[in-house]
């Protein structure tokens, strides 16, 4: 059977028109924007190193991601200088509110898994081997 072009289009015309009018007028409609587009957002943890030095400094980075959209869930460790944050954000976005309160911010460096760190120590011993003869 040969598929005909204008006769396929022909027929589908009137259906993609009312089915793209129907999303175009939905997606219009700014409540439904948001909720439209927040569906398909991934959500992901990001996890930054913060300057903290007392709990008023806690308590400002807390504020800042209480009203940042997006947010699900975070910690705050002043120990360890740690904020960890959940939800549909961007990284860079997550980074921009936290930098907002005056706290030195940087994103967080992942440890390297302990095969790769493994893999480095064989490739250095030999170097570091042939440095001492």
């Amino acid at each position: 059977m040969l598929f005909n072009k204008q006769t396929h289009k022909h027929k589908t015309n009137s259906f993609s028109s009312l089915l793209f009018s129907s999303l175009s007028s939905f997606l219009h409609t700014t409540p439904y924007l948001s909720l439209f587009l927040s569906s398909f957002a991934m959500s992901q943890t990001v996890v930054l190193k913060v300057g903290m030095s007392c709990e008023g400094c806690v308590g400002a980075v807390k504020r800042v991601l209480t009203k940042m959209e997006g947010v699900d869930s975070f910690d705050v460790d002043i120990k360890e200088q740690k904020v960890t944050v959940k939800g549909n954000v961007q990284p860079d976005a997550v980074f921009q509110t936290v930098s907002k309160t005056g706290k030195k911010t940087a994103f967080w460096e992942a440890e390297a898994p302990a095969e790769v760190k493994a893999a480095e120590g064989e490739t250095k011993a030999p170097t570091e081997a042939a440095a001492v003869l």
